[in-house]
């Protein structure tokens, strides 16, 4: 009877919830990546959103990927920033992901996604 009282308490509290469950960080994974205009393409990155705004990219062996994620694999993908936006912490998750053409550019038309304040939009 006591043991299930105190699970009973324990699935009410917030700090003993599950550990299988999201925190709301949203994890995109191994993609070429404009980190802003005029830069070179960073392959092989992962950047890690929470809520509407960026928490850290680059390579992807210089960023720690949170175990309680939700995760997108973006292999063989780029991430662009929208016009005048960059890839780094602190700023808005607006980012386009883009497919790469033959020649490892990013296609013309080749939108396959996009995200707008930490959120899909397709």
């Amino acid at each position: 009877m006591y043991k299930s009282l105190l699970l009973a308490i324990c699935l009410l509290m917030p700090g003993c919830q599950s550990a299988n469950q999201v925190s709301g960080l949203k994890v995109l994974i191994g993609a070429t990546a404009i980190m802003q205009a005029g830069s070179n393409p960073v392959q092989d990155t992962v950047i890690v959103i929470s809520g509407a705004t960026i928490r850290a990219a680059g390579v992807r062996k210089n960023v720690p990927i949170p175990q309680d994620s939700e995760r997108t694999d973006l292999t063989g993908k780029w991430v662009v920033p929208v016009a005048g936006g960059r890839i780094a912490p602190g700023e808005s998750a607006d980012l386009f992901i883009l497919n790469a053409g033959p020649n490892g550019a990013p296609a013309v038309g080749g939108v396959s996604r996009r995200m707008i304040h930490g959120q899909w939009n397709q």
